[in-house]
């Protein structure tokens, strides 16, 4: 079952649709280097939201079941994934899902595998996945404006105002973080752990930086009063700032095998 923080997310399917970033396409060149797919592959997609990240997967032709268990997200993803045949939508969460070990070659989570507890995550995931099978977790990562200094310090200061205190200084990931985020995937018996990063950007005004705010649930379960100052306050900043927020992502992609003897 959803939790009450899913559902809140859920509430803003259309809004996640058009603020979020698509992936960039070089991720999915590493993911198929890794583990080639074509139409003899059964591949499983956690959390598949409004299918941002399903296009690419569903063009190899492989057969795949999306797991999305919230109904606006999952309306969204059968507009956008509409005319795939090759593409099993199921309202469920990975805890609600059942189905026989061994089942899949490639098993992804884009930006919702924290949603699951880490160890029956991993431990779920490695159950599912056919031996030497794939398991690719990557999400990306909203860092401040770095060319606009002025901005970003007051977008600091609000967040210390109205937000508990704030956020904390942002630090975005870097290859050295590889070690640390590889040690999770091996710890449940993955092996083969590979790392890739990626870095872009993307422009918002004030208006669309507002919706992009709204997608991202530890917001919106901020009391009303400090919601509204923090909301006011950044979209007050962006305009007297040139009217350009500039968000700075990365990415992180993990893969990681399943034992070909298991």
């Amino acid at each position: 079952m959803p939790t009450e923080f899913q559902r809140n997310f859920d509430r803003q399917a259309e809004g996640y649709d058009l603020a979020r970033p698509e992936y960039p396409p070089e991720l999915y060149s590493d993911i198929f280097s890794y583990c080639p797919i074509d139409e003899s592959s059964r591949v499983l997609e956690i959390g598949l939201g409004t299918g941002k990240a399903s296009g690419p997967v569903l063009e190899t032709g492989c057969s795949l079941t999306g797991l999305e268990p919230g109904g606006n997200l999952g309306d969204l993803a059968k507009k956008r994934l509409g005319g795939y045949e090759n593409l099993d939508l199921r309202g469920l969460t990975l805890q609600d899902y059942d189905c026989p070990d061994n089942a899949f070659d490639l098993v992804y989570a884009a930006t919702a595998f924290h949603w699951i507890p880490e160890e029956y995550g991993y431990r779920r995931v490695y159950d599912l996945l056919r031996p030497g099978g794939t398991f690719a977790r990557f999400a990306y990562h909203a860092g401040p404006d770095r060319g606009r200094r002025e901005l970003t310090g007051e977008v600091y200061e609000l967040y210390r105002r109205h937000m508990n205190g704030g956020k904390g200084e942002y630090r975005p990931l870097t290859r050295s973080d590889s070690g640390r985020l590889l040690a999770v995937p091996q710890k449940y018996g993955f092996t083969d752990a590979k790392f890739h990063l990626y870095e872009f950007t993307k422009d918002f005004n004030a208006g669309e930086y507002m919706g992009l705010l709204r997608t991202y649930p530890d917001h919106m379960s901020l009391e009303p009063q400090s919601r509204e100052g923090l909301f006011h306050g950044i979209y007050d900043a962006i305009e007297r700032h040139g009217g350009v927020m500039t968000v700075y992502y990365t990415v992180d992609l993990e893969l990681a095998r399943k034992s070909a003897g298991q």
